[in-house]
């Protein structure tokens, strides 16, 4: 008898979470695939998988074994709840690990030299009179990059200018030369190699964030840094970014995936195109 009732409870408890899992899959399916993660949607969608559906398993299980309702309840919501949380930690934490594309550096690129020396669509003249060289741009505003080249590491510092006034919103020093950014939707992406800084495009502000999940892995020695942990021998610089960010008032960027151009080792690296060129003239 015993073991009767407990197959009921198993089975009970097992049709409640299949129907809250099945139905907390065709949420991501439509939230990714259909809608394309919309930002604005973001919380409805998570109030669903993470609430709804496994409400709709407990409920499920109750209807279904009315006899065992507080396990039935519990069991049913909570296997739901877990499936839900490893769905959601697999596709913002785990693919995008998985999403990368990288550029080997060539033997030239072995440090920066001093001399800047880059074509005309790669220098900008800051606002001060420096010469800069130029890492992303949107319609408002301007990222670029300053290196001294005094002494290795060669300290950098990265400048956020409005194109319309050239001013100066923003102004971040480096202890290497190793800068990478990117610019999407009113957010600025700059990252000192592995570090990111999100930026607001409009007024050079650091972007007050609840959590942010990136796969930025920066200058790596490996062209595989998920699956090869030791050194290949070469440089690469990764030159795409997916970046999660959860903000304080309560918008989301779900999953953004951007081109990062960017300066390393004494050269350019378009993000687009792959091409890099030296800082300073070809030895």
């Amino acid at each position: 008898m015993r073991s009767a009732e407990l197959g009921r409870r198993i089975r009970s408890a097992g049709l409640g979470t299949l129907l809250g899992a099945l139905l907390s899959a065709a949420a991501y399916f439509l939230y990714i695939v259909v809608l394309h993660e919309p930002g604005s949607g973001f919380y409805a969608f998570a109030a669903l998988v993470f609430l709804g559906c496994p409400l709709v398993a407990g409920i499920s299980a109750l209807a279904l074994a009315p006899r065992y309702r507080p396990l039935g309840f519990l069991a049913g919501s909570s296997l739901v709840f877990g499936l839900t949380l490893l769905l959601f930690i697999a596709t913002y934490v785990v693919l995008p690990e998985f999403d990368r594309a990288n550029v080997q550096l060539p033997a030239a690129c072995d440090g920066f030299h001093g001399v800047l020396d880059l074509p005309s669509r790669l220098k900008y003249a800051l606002p001060d009179g420096q010469g800069g060289v130029l890492l992303a741009e949107s319609a408002e505003s301007v990222v670029a990059a300053t290196i001294d080249g005094h002494q290795s590491p060669f300290a950098s510092t990265a400048y956020l200018v409005r194109k319309r006034d050239n001013a100066v919103l923003a102004r971040m020093p480096f202890p290497n030369d190793v800068v990478m950014a990117a610019i999407q939707t009113g957010t600025v992406y700059l990252y000192n190699d592995k570090l990111g800084y999100p930026l607001k495009e409009r007024s050079g502000e650091h972007e007050d964030t609840i959590l942010l999940i990136d796969n930025y892995g920066g200058l790596t020695e490996t062209d595989r840094p998920i699956i090869g942990l030791t050194s290949s021998g070469h440089w690469y610089f990764e030159t795409t970014a997916v970046v999660s960010i959860w903000h304080s008032d309560g918008t989301v960027q779900s999953r953004p995936h951007l081109q990062m151009n960017g300066i390393a080792r004494g050269c350019y690296v378009s993000g687009l195109t792959g091409e890099v060129i030296p800082l300073g003239p070809r030895r």
